[in-house]
C-alpha cells in the first residue's frame, strides 16, 4: 500500500530533502520517524527534492508500506510526535500501489519571498531574500512575463547529474507578483521545474529591475540556452514549495 503524506517544513536546519553523509536531511528525519511508527523499514519518495534551506507548505510524499495504520488520524498525531519540530505531517491518505508523487504530478506551485527596504526584520532572515536596492517594478513585471509559457529553460537552470540535454523544455502556467510596502512575492505555477530554475528566474528578474542586465539579455538566455546571459541565482531560503497537483 502507498500512504500519501502532505508535509510542511522549515528547511533552514537541513541540507535539503535528500539523505546525505554531510548532515541532517528532511528525508532521513522523516524516514526515521516513519520506521518507528510503522515498525518496518520504509521506502519514501517526494514530489520535489528541495534544496538546502528551501521550505515547504505542501510537499507530497509517497510511503510504501506493508503495515498500513488502521487509524489515519492517530497516525498523523503519532508521526508528528516522532518528528523534529521543523517538520510536520499535515494529512495522510491511501493510494494505489501504482501512485508515484513525482511522476504523477500535474503541476507544482512555488512562492519566492523577498524583503525590501534598507533593513531586514531578523525574523525573516531564513524565509526572505533581502533586496535593499531600488527596483524598477515596470521592468520587473516585463521580465517575469518573459518566462511564462513553454520554453527551453536550459539557460535558466543549473546542470545536474541525470539531466538529459533534450529534457529542458518546461511549461510555466503563470508567474504572479504581489507587492506590499516591505515585501515582494513571486508565485510560480508550472508543470515541472528544473534544478534551481525558479531561483534563477527570480534572480534574473531582480537583476533586470536593478538595471544590471537588460530584458534582451534574458531573452537571449532562453534563445541560446546559455546560463551566462541570465542573472544571479536567488538564495535558497526565500523559496517555498506551496502545493503539488495531481
Amino acid at each position: 500500500m502507498i500512504l500519501v503524506l502532505e508535509i510542511a517544513y522549515d528547511g533552514a536546519p537541513f541540507l535539503g530533502w535528500r539523505k546525505n553523509n554531510q548532515g541532517p536531511s528532511i528525508e532521513a528525519a522523516l524516514e526515521k520517524a516513519l520506521t518507528q511508527i510503522l515498525q518496518e523499514p520504509v521506502l519514501i519518495n517526494a514530489a520535489s527534492r528541495t534544496d538546502r534551506g528551501v521550505h515547504a507548505l505542501g510537499q507530497v510524499v509517497g510511503v510504501t508500506t506493508s503495515n498500513p495504520p488502521k487509524n489515519l488520524q492517530s497516525f498523523v498525531i503519532g508521526l508528528n510526535s516522532q518528528l523534529p519540530p521543523e517538520i510536520r505531517c499535515l494529512s495522510v491518505k491511501t493510494a494505489p500501489d501504482s501512485f508515484h508523487p513525482t511522476l504523477d504530478a500535474k503541476a507544482k506551485e512555488y512562492r519566492y519571498s523577498i524583503s525590501l527596504g534598507p533593513v531586514q526584520i531578523p525574523l525573516l532572515r531564513h524565509t526572505h531574500w533581502h533586496v535593499h536596492y531600488d527596483l524598477d517594478f515596470s521592468l520587473l513585471t516585463q521580465a517575469k512575463d518573459l518566462f511564462i509559457g513553454t520554453h527551453d529553460f536550459r539557460g535558466l537552470c543549473n546542470w545536474r547529474k541525470g539531466l538529459k540535454e533534450d529534457d529542458t523544455i518546461r511549461t510555466v502556467f503563470d508567474i504572479s507578483l504581489e507587492q506590499s510596502e516591505n515585501a515582494l512575492f513571486f508565485t510560480f505555477k508550472g508543470d515541472r521545474f528544473l534544478y534551481k530554475m525558479v531561483r534563477n528566474i527570480v534572480g534574473t528578474c531582480i537583476w533586470i529591475a536593478r538595471g544590471k542586465i537588460s530584458l534582451s539579455s534574458a531573452q537571449e538566455a532562453l534563445k541560446t540556452r546559455k546560463r551566462s546571459h541570465a542573472g544571479t541565482t536567488a538564495p535558497a531560503h526565500g523559496l517555498t514549495l506551496i502545493s503539488v497537483s495531481y
